[in-house]
């Protein structure tokens, strides 16, 4: 008889970790996995979270075995809103594998989110992964799960030594990366107006430049005014840099530092999340990405990198070197309003997790 629980998450972001630790360091071997259960990560994450079922995690007794997010999300596509959820950090227990277990706790999400009322959940699956071949072989054949994104990353690098023997780069890598000069300094041009750190007072105006075009086939997430204050500045977490022109927020580069963790330790990166540079030429575009990468140099980063999610043009992070990545995740979405269809989406306005 089965000793596993399924109930609210109770909150030991220790415990978490650890659990996590164990199994991706397992799966991934000599590759390099991001830390999202890293307690500051973790707790800025579920810092929106006030319903406790969106939380879940499989116990056997008062061990935690297994655990799922659900984050609360509002999304608006094609002139509609909808009540979302982004599921992530799926993981379990290396000594717990193959009892069923994973598919039991998202059996539990499922009926979480069908009794809460969400319209569909976003979940990224990476090739090759042990999530992505659960979803392929169990679940992708019973459920509505529709591809959104196919995503990968580009990168700038920072501080390219140590990201080169981090992430165990080959020599004719290294070279490819010194021949187009992405391992140089990205220097900011002379610019009118100013970039600089964001301000709590710059709230309101990027609220404004927040509210992406949902009907040129844009996924976009709708924040609260404290989640987006959250999400602009969180301590160490979280950071944005702005571009000021003529005394006015004309674009802003948000992100986000993560620990990629592997056989040679963690190291930090700089994920871009929320962009918005479309009304700025492009030296003040380079000037905001050189403000992004001088902050995240100061705070000990190796690397910046964006998951092209494609609701902004990227051709300009091409010019400034920054370099893809072979690494490719599918954006899906599991389908619980049958009028939804997301097929059609070109772009997602949300962040990587």
């Amino acid at each position: 008889m089965s000793t596993i629980e399924y109930r609210d998450f109770d909150g030991d972001l220790d415990a978490l970790r650890a659990m996590a630790a164990d199994s991706w360091n397992e799966e991934y071997g000599i590759h390099t996995w991001p830390d999202l259960y890293k307690p500051e990560l973790a707790r800025h994450f579920f810092a929106g979270v006030e319903d406790p079922r969106y939380l879940i995690g499989a116990y056997d007794g008062a061990k935690l075995v297994a655990f799922v997010a659900n984050l609360p999300r509002t999304y608006r596509f094609e002139g509609r809103v909808y009540k979302a959820v982004m599921s992530c950090m799926l993981v379990g227990h290396s000594d717990y594998r193959r009892r069923g277990i994973a598919l039991e706790l998202i059996g539990e999400c499922l009926r979480r989110n069908e009794e809460i009322g969400i319209d569909f959940a976003l979940l990224t699956l990476e090739k090759k992964h042990r999530s992505s071949e659960l979803f392929a072989k169990h679940l992708n054949p019973r459920h509505r799960i529709e591809i959104v994104k196919r995503m990968f990353p580009i990168t700038r690098p920072i501080d390219f030594s140590t990201l080169a023997a981090n992430e165990g780069l080959k020599g004719y890598e290294r070279a490819a990366v010194h021949l187009f000069g992405s391992h140089r300094p990205l220097i900011a041009p002379r610019v009118h107006g100013k970039v600089r750190p964001y301000a709590d007072s710059d709230l309101s105006r990027i609220a404004e430049l927040a509210e992406i075009d949902s009907m040129n086939g844009y996924l976009v997430r709708v924040f609260s005014k404290e989640a987006l204050a959250r999400q602009l500045h969180d301590g160490q977490v979280t950071q944005t840099v702005v571009c000021e022109k003529n005394g006015r927020v004309e674009a802003f580069a948000n992100f986000t530092y993560y620990d990629l963790v592997g056989p040679r330790g963690a190291k930090r990166w700089a994920w871009l999340d929320f962009m918005h540079w479309e009304k700025i030429g492009y030296k003040e575009k380079k000037a905001l990405l050189a403000g992004v990468w001088e902050t995240a140099r100061k705070n000990d980063s190796i690397g910046i990198m964006e998951w092209h999610k494609g609701y902004y043009r990227t051709g300009p992070l091409y010019r400034m070197r920054f370099v893809p990545y072979t690494r490719f995740l599918d954006l899906n979405a599991w389908i619980f309003n049958e009028r939804v269809s997301l097929d059609k989406v070109q772009g997602i306005f949300e962040q990587q997790i």
